[in-house]
């Protein structure tokens, strides 16, 4: 339903050609249906960085026409356990259109990959079944490196003849495959050119994604670039700050930044929390709820030894006088938000980005708790009172 009249605006998204896609969507086009265009604005707007447009407007068309359009982008938009719901209740109600239903299964793995959970693979491979295209083979072949069995070298061979495809977003994909493939065959080298081929594409919307993967491949110089980038374009929340936050923790071995990505990553991005939580343990820190005995039992072995280390893999250097205590989960939260705004932030909008609202008095007693354990934090406005890796002393 609708979908042949999306089909211009679909088919320039593929292609890269975000401005073009937008200008018909901002055009009025007669038999355009309005709850499609909306969540595809919506999708724009997160392209762009604005995750709350995107859910807004995603919100609103699903509102309007309850499609596998428009819930497939409900689905992405919603923080992923809402949407993971969100998408399951709409796979029950759209059985038997092969291709609405692919679209759907494809939008619960990745819900289901940002929650850490397995069975994200088996909706990856029901989206393959039904609709084979660039994009479900390799988001199946991805999750295969994170959850399946495939043979690392079979998963390389099919994702390689993606690499020069015509559209940029399909070899971004590509390359992230295998980019991962060859970390977790151990080749750090292989992965490393293969990222530098693909840095020319890289727009800001597709930063976030290969940050952490460079942190890993790319040699410092070309990190730091990275992250110098990334900070300017990236939205200061949800899981591509976080990816930030842990590409710098593991390039800089900055340890607050590493407790921060835990925190921001945990429920939107769990699988590269097990990669700060293993970071941090090897500093000496315990994370409160550690993920790793609920989600590592079903990782594939190779995703284990990235994820969590191996005996023998060298520890991050430690900053200050020793390892971070655990701020909770409202703390971590407080320190990604006071990372992300170097130049500070008012009372009141600090406690709304925390409470939803401007709770002052919960705020005031938050940043009490959090200098009774190092972390200080200068008033008016508030920011982190020297560069974070130093201020921190164990309670």
């Amino acid at each position: 339903m609708g979908e042949p009249l999306l089909a211009p605006v679909l088919r320039l998204l593929e292609e890269g050609r975000e401005r073009e896609a937008l200008a018909l969507l901002q055009t009025p086009q007669e038999g355009l249906p309005e709850a499609e265009r909306l969540a595809l604005l919506g999708f724009l707007e997160g392209r762009k960085g604005d995750l709350r447009a995107y859910r807004t407007l995603a919100l609103e068309a699903a509102r309007r026409a309850q499609t596998p359009f428009t819930l497939y982008h409900l689905g992405l938009a919603l923080p992923p356990k809402a949407g993971a719901l969100a998408l399951e209740e709409a796979l029950r109600r759209f059985r038997g259109d092969a291709k609405g239903e692919a679209r759907l299964h494809l939008a619960l793995a990745v819900a289901l990959e940002r929650l850490g959970r397995p069975e994200a693979l088996a909706h990856a491979a029901l989206a393959r079944l039904k609709d084979p295209s660039p994009w479900t083979i390799l988001h199946h072949l991805r999750l295969e490196l994170f959850f399946g069995t495939t043979p690392l070298p079979s998963v390389l061979e099919e994702a390689e003849p993606f690499l020069p495809h015509p559209f940029p977003g399909v070899r971004l994909l590509a390359g992230h495959t295998l980019a991962l493939a060859h970390l977790l065959r151990g080749n750090r080298g292989r992965a490393g050119n293969l990222l530098r081929g693909l840095l020319p594409l890289l727009a800001p919307p597709s930063l976030a994604s290969f940050l952490v993967l460079g942190a890993l491949a790319l040699d410092p110089p070309e990190v730091r670039l990275l992250l110098e980038g990334a900070q300017v374009f990236l939205p200061r929340e949800g899981w591509p700050w976080g990816f930030y936050l842990l590409a710098r923790g593991l390039g800089e071995g900055d340890e607050a930044c590493l407790l921060a990505a835990h925190g921001l990553l945990r429920e939107d991005g769990a699988l590269y929390a097990l990669l700060a939580e293993a970071r941090l343990k090897a500093l000496g820190m315990e994370v409160e709820a550690s993920l790793a005995p609920e989600l590592a039992p079903a990782l594939r072995p190779e995703a284990r030894v990235l994820l969590l280390g191996e005996a023998g893999t060298p520890l991050l250097r430690l900053l200050g006088e020793g390892p971070l205590p655990s701020l909770g989960p409202r703390g971590t939260e407080a320190l990604a938000l006071l990372l992300a705004h170097k130049e500070g932030l008012s009372g009141e909008a600090l406690a709304e980005a925390l409470y939803g609202e401007p709770n002052l008095g919960a705020l005031k007693a938050l940043l009490h708790r959090l200098r009774g354990k190092g972390l200080r934090v200068s008033c008016a406005p508030y920011r982190l009172a020297t560069p974070p890796p130093r201020t921190f002393r164990p309670s």
